[in-house]
């Protein structure tokens, strides 16, 4: 099968999301690697997509099916459900590649080649990680079609934009890397993921975004309304992938014909909106609202905004049409971390926004971040005491990692390896601050993650809100502790980092 490309991710859940990965994280489909695969068959090229990660294909077997398929073109797909997990996803990705290498005869003959946002920003250190023969940058769509038809046909690898890759010279090799690829102008030229393939049953939501009926998860979907984002905090790596700071549209009618495929004919429910913004045009939500309420589907969907692009109107419009949960990124209480941050708020009254929210009976999902560069333990228990002021339903808490491509990782030595990326993993080691080490970073989120979901106020409401059953599922998750080994070191004792409840709810 030489004239055939696959696609795929490498299994490393296991590596990433330790004791979580069974019950409580999501199964995710991978909308990128599902576009890519739209889009080269829509070339009319055969295009196989393997979902590793959600089959639970092992490395090995992953590397067997190669072998048998024997492609012309093996591209190993390096991101998943949200743009920071390409950095961790590359752990796996580099391990990957060494059984590659072992096992070099099974694959001789198929070209290889790793895509991704992590890859993009750094694609002369990942081609020297993992040996894969290529690096695709930026979107790939263009990029990944046109190499294909040069090593199948003939032609000139350096007319290739978006393309790494080493070339022989004598006995040495030289570091080629062609011009960047334009980004896709038009988005509605871009296929719909073939659903049918990736089967909406086969995944899994959020535990937090199914409360109230945690155990009927599936089927479910991603959908993505555009790509990238206008703002530029120093800790996002969003527009790693399209090389500049901008955020481009998908037409609504796309995105709601998309949305009636997935109820239509697989059932779907519970559907989360990709975009790391969503809530940005208000007359974009606005007309998404019209053409969605005349469906009159039933529907759980959450989606990203800012506290200062949301107001009531479109609180009240998105709940009507399935809305239940929105995700505000509130990364800090204390302003002057914001502003060191450059978050770009328009520092609008956030007490007003939360209870208009609540009020509109749409669901929170707090994202928070210990660590910030400026932050000492003070700022951070603010933080903690401004989520226990609120009892938001569920939060998310992030130590700060210093993703390349963001302004964070120009300041830090390159990091030997990418096992220290993955939050929920045993390698898991943040960026220090200017006055807490990496150390105590980690062990203040952990401790404030458990202390705040496992408080009476907080249980209290949950099953006040979605039942016991909501209750018992997130105190099942509370008793499976996350294994460190930052926290291990027993010749460096711990130190207090989080106040008792007393302390905090005074701050």
């Amino acid at each position: 099968m030489r004239d055939k490309i696959i696609l795929a991710t490498v299994n490393c859940k296991r590596q990433l999301y330790s004791t979580t990965a069974d019950e409580f994280s999501a199964v995710a489909p991978n909308i990128q690697m599902g576009l890519l695969t739209a889009y080269v068959k829509a070339k009319e090229i055969d295009c196989q997509m393997i979902e590793s990660d959600v089959d639970r294909v092992s490395m090995e077997d992953l590397i067997d099916r190669v072998a048998s398929e024997k492609p012309l073109l093996f591209g190993v797909i390096c991101t998943g459900a949200n743009p920071s997990s390409s950095t961790m996803t590359m752990a796996g990705i580099v391990q990957f590649f060494e059984k590659v290498r072992a096992r070099k005869a099974d694959l001789a003959g198929v070209r290889t080649f790793v895509w991704g946002p992590h890859p993009t920003v750094l694609p002369e250190r990942s081609l020297k990680e993992t040996g894969a023969d290529f690096i695709v940058r930026g979107e790939g769509y263009e990029t990944i079609v046109n190499l294909y038809h040069v090593l199948y046909s003939g032609g000139s690898l350096a007319d290739i934009a978006g393309l790494a890759y080493y070339e022989a010279c004598g006995s040495d090799k030289i570091y080629i890397q062609t011009q960047d690829a334009p980004l896709v102008k038009d988005l509605d030229v871009l296929p719909t993921v073939d659903w049918k393939t990736m089967n909406p049953a086969r995944y899994r939501a959020h535990n937090w975004h199914c409360f109230g009926d945690v155990f009927n998860r599936s089927p479910y979907a991603i959908i993505w309304t555009s790509f990238g984002c206008p703002f530029k905090c120093n800790f996002c790596c969003i527009n790693n992938l399209f090389g500049k700071r901008t955020q481009r549209f998908r037409s609504v009618d796309s995105v709601v014909n998309e949305i009636s495929l997935l109820v239509e004919r697989y059932g779907v429910k519970h559907i989360k909106i990709l975009d790391e913004l969503f809530v940005v045009k208000p007359k974009r939500i606005e007309e998404f609202c019209d053409k969605l309420e005349a469906k009159h589907y039933d529907l759980n969907m959450w989606a990203y905004s800012r506290v200062d692009t949301i107001n009531r109107r479109l609180l009240r419009r998105l709940k009507k049409v399935g809305l239940n949960w929105i995700s505000y990124g509130f990364e800090s209480a204390t302003s002057e971390i914001l502003l060191q941050a450059e978050k770009g708020c328009k520092t609008p009254d956030v007490d007003q926004v939360i209870r208009m929210t609540q009020d509109e009976g749409v669901s929170i999902c707090a994202d928070v971040m210990f660590g910030l560069w400026e932050e000492d333990i003070a700022s951070m228990q603010r933080t903690y005491a401004f989520l226990l002021r609120y009892n938001f339903e569920w939060v998310n808490m992030y130590p700060v990692f210093p993703y390349p491509g963001t302004k964070l990782y120009d300041y830090i030595e390159e990091p030997e390896s990418w096992k220290g990326y993955s939050l929920y993993g045993y390698e898991c080691c943040p960026m220090p601050t200017k006055h807490v080490p990496a150390r105590d970073v980690l062990r203040f989120r952990d401790e404030a993650f458990v202390r705040y979901h496992s408080r009476p106020e907080y249980l209290q409401m949950i099953e006040g809100k979605f039942g016991a059953e909501t209750r018992d599922h997130i105190l099942r998750m509370l008793t499976t502790p996350l294994k460190r080994r930052l926290l291990e070191d027993v010749t460096c004792p711990p130190t207090t980092v989080l106040k008792e409840l007393s302390e905090v709810q005074s701050l």
